[in-house]
């Protein structure tokens, strides 16, 4: 089992992390968070590793796996009350220190998390290499991997890491209630995307400005105009 004072003091010392009190309170929701998506076996051997100390006991059934890093950056922003970028961080975070201190967690949790995130689990030394978490509260960008494995789900956006545009053929009746709907996403998601009306239609560009990449919260904000898009489309 992994000593409590030794995985709170390994988290805390990363950059980005400001003390060991928000260690502790971000391994509590890293963990939680992750509990509600382990299937029994997984979860009970996640328990059996975690000091007692550390476990924040979820209850409830298990919830359905996250669709991607943001939902469960979302979840753990809410729980202590930062963005979710600085939730992704710390779910990394967490997730590299509890793979390092207990490998043989591994295919448990890899098995049950977004591929942006199993790699952190798999290969957290590498992942952490490849992936640029930057500063507090800076969102992360994602690799080429990465980004390849996200464009499986996203075949009309075109790009690279760097920035992911898609071209929309739309008549410019349903432009204004496109726009409204991507506008609320961009309000959920405290993160917006660029537009330009064209000839036949309007193109979306997502790229998070600050670091000048695609980070995995342009990932959810792709899929969620692609949403968008089909409802609007569809006369919705």
């Amino acid at each position: 089992m992994v000593a409590h004072q030794e995985l709170v003091d390994r988290v805390a010392a990363h950059d980005g992390v400001a003390d060991a009190e928000e260690a502790r309170r971000a391994i509590r929701a890293v963990v939680a968070a992750l509990a509600r998506q382990l299937g029994p076996e997984a979860r009970d051997a996640l328990r059996q590793r975690m000091p007692a100390s550390l476990w924040s006991d979820t209850g409830g059934a298990r919830t359905d796996p996250a669709a991607d890093s943001g939902d469960l950056a979302r979840n753990v922003g809410r729980e202590l009350d930062c963005p979710p970028e600085r939730g992704l961080h710390l779910v990394r975070t967490v997730l590299s220190e509890v793979a390092l201190s207990e490998p043989d967690l591994t295919d448990g949790l890899a098995g049950s998390l977004p591929e942006e995130l199993a790699q952190w689990t798999r290969d957290p030394i590498g992942a952490a290499g490849r992936s640029d978490t930057g500063a507090s509260g800076a969102p992360g960008r994602i690799d080429e991997e990465t980004l390849r494995a996200a464009q499986t789900r996203l075949p009309d956006w075109e790009g690279d890491t760097r920035g992911l545009t898609r071209s929309v053929l739309l008549p410019s009746d349903r432009i204004p209630p496109l726009l409204a709907r991507v506008d609320r996403i961009g309000r959920d998601l405290d993160h917006s995307a660029h537009h330009e009306i064209t000839d036949d239609g309007i193109a979306f560009t997502v790229r998070t400005v600050s670091v000048g990449a695609v980070t995995t919260l342009d990932i959810e904000l792709a899929e969620r105009i692609d949403q968008a898009v089909a409802e609007v489309g569809s006369g919705g």
